[in-house]
């Protein structure tokens, strides 16, 4: 049920009256005392909803038009919860680096509670010593350079497999599903990094309870990432959480139980190993569980980690290999530039490794100007002030949602030129990088909060990307076209599954040097 299909259970003439005089109750208390503040500007909202009912499926997309009236920093009221939505590098900057301190806190969500096991992962979790442990332990054992060099044998390894896949699939003239290819290929990788196994994209897992079905992991993590793109109702105004509007908390229980139940066999299947140097990830987490240093993790912590980095790790690479696809296929000069540079840096008798990304200048172009058009988690993950403060000159009172548009960002017209025009050009010979220290386009976010992933996920879009246009002829049968229609969701879907012919590029003797089977 969306936000605009709940309105009209407050459109009664008793509703509203009884809505209005609640709604100012609950302001007279909250905001009435004290001084007056000055709040940065906002649009008129509605009685107790607020701002909810506006911003319907695509909330990126109408907090990106409210700014452009009511500038980039603006206020909105998410049911009772005063919330302020940055839209320029500048306010941005104040939000993520100079005030960062301030700002490095999450709020109270249901998603955190409800399927992160109350908070034991390390995206939700509030700016605490937990979420400092959490952060440590992937710093140290999974984002750290030593592990990220052993990683990029499972990397190599899986994405030469998507290019067998896509090619098999490409015969005798057929559609290949990219989005469903780019999905397995991140999936696999990161199951790789986790679980020393890759087997699990088309695999449904039995529970360790034989009264449970199966489990499919990928269906589980789409479907939390569909939902997870709406604002619960019940998270907003509190007393309505009992209600469950939309059954989006019933959901979130149902799915991290299934999670659960594909994580449970996995896990007791690991605490059966015997003892040895931790292997994987998980092999980490589980040598901590008996650690005497202090760094322990209950069995929920380390289930609500993992479910953190499998979704973080793969569904927003993956879809950010699509929309960089997607728009190739839509600019075939721009494809054909890739390809061009390819054959010149590498040529056609090798396939592209690590040591030729630095001197592929317009890939990495596209592959920033991708992030820069279509960043994966479009309003971040929200942050929260953690103290009364100021910024530009208006009041942010403690408590107050900050949520940081980063679609809005890398869109921004008096920033960029043409910002709906797929241009990798315009990054071409400039040092503007998406690692968070140049706020125009933040796809990973800045500061202390930022996605500790961020190497890993850039490195695997170029690498996959590079290899895919090497040695892939992509086409399109005539008169098709690629559309840009988004779809809901937390990761920025696509509306609609991108298909493309797929046929070899390279000699024969090139695939099956690299161990690639055609």
């Amino acid at each position: 049920m969306s936000w605009s299909e709940t309105v009209p259970i407050f459109q009664s003439s008793f509703g509203v009256y009884f809505v209005g005089v609640l709604s100012l109750l609950v302001f007279w208390r909250k905001f009435g005392k004290g001084r007056k503040l000055r709040l940065p500007p906002g649009p008129p909202g509605w009685p107790l909803l607020g701002h909810l009912p506006i911003l319907g499926t695509m909330p990126h997309l109408s907090m990106m038009k409210l700014s452009q009236k009511y500038g980039p920093l603006m206020i909105i009221r998410l049911g009772t919860i005063r919330t302020v939505v940055v839209s320029s590098p500048e306010m941005a900057k104040i939000f993520l680096k100079t005030q960062d301190h301030l700002f490095a806190t999450r709020p109270r969500t249901i998603n955190g509670e409800v399927f992160m096991y109350n908070y034991q992962d390390m995206a939700f979790s509030p700016y605490n010593d937990h979420w400092r442990l959490v952060r440590r332990i992937c710093e140290t054992e999974i984002f750290s350079q030593k592990r990220f060099r052993n990683f990029k044998k499972f990397r190599d390894e899986e994405i030469r497999a998507t290019v067998e896949r896509m090619l098999s699939a490409g015969q005798e003239g057929k559609l290949v599903e990219i989005d469903r290819n780019m999905a397995q290929s991140s999936f696999d990788i990161m199951c790789r990094i986790f679980f020393s196994k890759a087997d699990y994209f088309d695999r449904k897992v039995a529970s360790l309870d034989s009264r449970e079905d199966p489990v499919h992991l990928p269906s589980v993590m789409d479907e939390w990432c569909h939902i997870s793109g709406s604002f619960f109702v019940g998270e907003y105004i509190p007393f309505l959480r009992k209600l469950d509007l939309g059954g989006f908390e019933a959901r979130l229980m149902k799915l991290r139980t299934r999670f659960s139940n594909f994580l449970n066999p996995i896990i007791e299947e690991h605490r059966q190993k015997p003892e040895q140097e931790a292997q994987d990830f998980l092999d980490v987490l589980l040598s901590l569980q008996k650690d005497g240093s202090g760094d322990r993790l209950s069995d929920e912590a380390v289930k609500a980690l993992l479910q953190n980095m499998l979704m973080g790790g793969s569904e927003t690479d993956a879809n950010t290999s699509t929309w960089a696809l997607a728009e190739l296929m839509r600019h075939p000069e721009i494809r054909q530039r890739l390809v061009d540079e390819l054959d010149s840096v590498v040529g056609r008798d090798r396939l592209v490794e690590d040591s030729d990304l630095s001197n592929l200048h317009y890939l990495k172009a596209t592959v920033k100007e991708t992030f820069r058009m279509y960043p994966v988690v479009q309003l971040g993950v929200p942050h929260e002030a953690m103290e009364d403060t100021t910024v530009a000159g208006y009041d942010i009172p403690k408590g107050t949602r900050v949520l940081v548009n980063l679609y809005a960002l890398g869109r921004n017209p008096t920033v960029w030129e043409n910002p709906n025009t797929f241009d990798p050009e315009r990054f071409m010979g400039k040092t503007l990088d998406v690692r968070g220290q140049h706020f125009e386009v933040l796809p990973f976010g800045a500061g202390r909060r930022q996605c500790p992933g961020m190497e890993m996920g850039i490195d695997r879009v170029e690498l996959r990307l590079a290899q895919i246009l090497q040695t892939c002829v992509l086409s399109l049968p005539p008169g098709m076209e690629v559309d840009v229609e988004e779809g809901v969701g937390l990761t920025l879907p696509r509306a609609h599954p991108l298909q493309v012919l797929v046929a070899p590029r390279l000699k024969p003797e090139v695939y099956s040097k690299s161990g690639i089977r055609l």
